[in-house]
């Protein structure tokens, strides 16, 4: 423990330790060190008081790294104390505790010069009186001690504050600081779900792999209610089959989007989004709109199916029931979550936890979504126009906007079918989704597309 840092008390002397009671303070003695310099060697035995076993006959005591020959003092540092009385002994020099122009302290003095009101008892002795000294060597004494004492107190606050700088905290074991800017997002930032069934597999899931799967195949991950030999040859460890029914039931399809989100919980990336196996995904124009969010913001992302809120009743305790109403991102044309709101939904969401939620609000599972995150974390749907299903009119988008969409799909709406508009070229008897047809407008480097 270091002796940098010392306090200054008052003591009272003993009966014979003050000389000239009757009020003479002898001068000054030139041959006294001023204060701060080195003095003979330090005794041992200053944890006591009085002058204990070792004390220096000269009256000298060490504090800090100086020495102070002091009638009637007592030098005070911290954790360790010690106090001689030296009759005959001269008051210090020192020009800190002498100076005339010295400010004194704003506390107050009331009573008589009581060292009680300058500082704490943990620093200083309390009932401390200075008897014996005339009254100009008191006011000396104290402005002396006044700018000690604030000395003192601001090498204390200079301490304190600096262990609060960015330089003097320190980093918790096993933490790494937050870096002050996110990387940038990049595709193989984003976890992409695609769910579908056995029924599928064949008519819509290997069109996907043909086109803009064969982009993405390293973040995309195809979720089904059956094992296939042929698709598991191209996806690998990415075709996940799961215990869920292949029923188009509340059930089954909530018990697949929670497998999803789970998946996407422990593959540790940053953004989830689910499609369709009816949808096509363009990536460029996925990660350009995912990187227009911040990684500070709660992000839900995608196109409502109505034009109002959906409404559902939630159980309440007591066999009663509360109204709610609350946006959601069809399924249909895709949406998209990032990672920071996706572990504020867990409770709701993981696990077995998400089929019990749908089953509460008896929806389906993209309303399930918009429920836990509007209704239960009190945040929003961010409607983006990129996304499409095929419950729009898909020939409303010109050839020229077609690149700038996140997702399209295909499918029959009222009789017809419900496909974008799209010359060449496969012709519509070749690509009746016209799927092949943007992809080869959108990457015409593919090895299938005419030249």
């Amino acid at each position: 423990m270091g002796y940098g840092r010392f306090c200054v008390v008052p003591t009272p002397t003993a009966a014979a330790g003050l000389p000239g009671a009757a009020g003479a303070v002898p001068s000054a003695s030139p041959q006294q060190p001023p204060l701060g310099l080195p003095g003979p060697a330090r005794p041992s035995g200053c944890a006591g008081s009085g002058a204990g076993p070792g004390a220096p006959e000269s009256g000298w005591e060490q504090a800090g790294s100086g020495r102070e020959q002091v009638e009637g003092w007592r030098w005070q540092r911290r954790g360790c104390r010690g106090s001689a009385s030296l009759p005959g002994a001269p008051a210090p020099t020192s020009p800190l505790l002498a100076a005339p122009d010295a400010p004194l302290l704003p506390f107050a003095l009331a009573g008589g010069p009581h060292l009680t009101s300058l500082a704490s008892p943990s620093c200083w002795d309390s009932g401390a009186e200075l008897s014996g000294v005339p009254g100009p060597m008191q006011c000396r004494l104290l402005r002396g001690l006044a700018l000690l004492t604030l000395l003192c107190m601001g090498l204390v606050s200079l301490r304190y504050h600096s262990s609060l700088s960015p330089q003097g905290m320190q980093e918790p074991p096993g933490l790494s600081p937050p870096s002050p800017l996110s990387p940038e997002l990049r595709l193989h930032d984003v976890f992409i779900a695609v769910k579908t069934t056995r029924a599928f597999h064949r008519s819509r899931l290997e069109l996907l792999l043909d086109t803009w799967v064969s982009r993405t195949r390293e973040q995309t991950f195809v979720f089904t209610d059956s094992p296939d030999e042929g698709l598991q040859e191209r996806l690998g460890s990415h075709l996940m089959v799961t215990n869920c029914s292949a029923e188009h039931s509340h059930p089954a399809l909530s018990c697949k989007m929670a497998a999803e989100f789970d998946t996407f919980l422990a593959s540790g990336l940053r953004w989830f989004c689910h499609v369709d196996d009816d949808n096509y995904v363009n990536p460029r124009a996925l990660l350009r709109l995912l990187k227009t969010f911040p990684q500070t913001r709660d992000v839900y992302l995608g196109r409502p199916s109505l034009n109002r809120p959906i409404r559902a009743s939630e159980p309440r305790p007591h066999n009663r029931t509360r109204q709610v109403q609350f946006w959601f991102a069809t399924g249909g044309a895709g949406f998209c979550i990032n990672r920071k709101l996706a572990l504020k939904m867990a409770p709701w969401a993981s696990g077995s936890r998400f089929v019990e939620t749908s089953a509460l609000i008896r929806l389906p599972d993209d309303c399930t979504v918009g429920y836990i995150v509007e209704c239960k974390l009190r945040g929003h749907l961010q409607p983006s126009p990129l996304f499409h299903s095929h419950l729009e009119t898909l020939q409303l988008l010109g050839a020229a906007q077609l690149p700038e969409q996140v997702t399209l799909s295909y499918g029959v709406f009222e009789g017809k079918l419900n496909v974008i508009k799209l010359q060449g070229p496969f012709s519509p008897e070749e690509d009746p989704s016209r799927f092949r047809s943007l992809h080869c407008l959108l990457y015409p480097d593919t090895p299938w597309c005419p030249s």
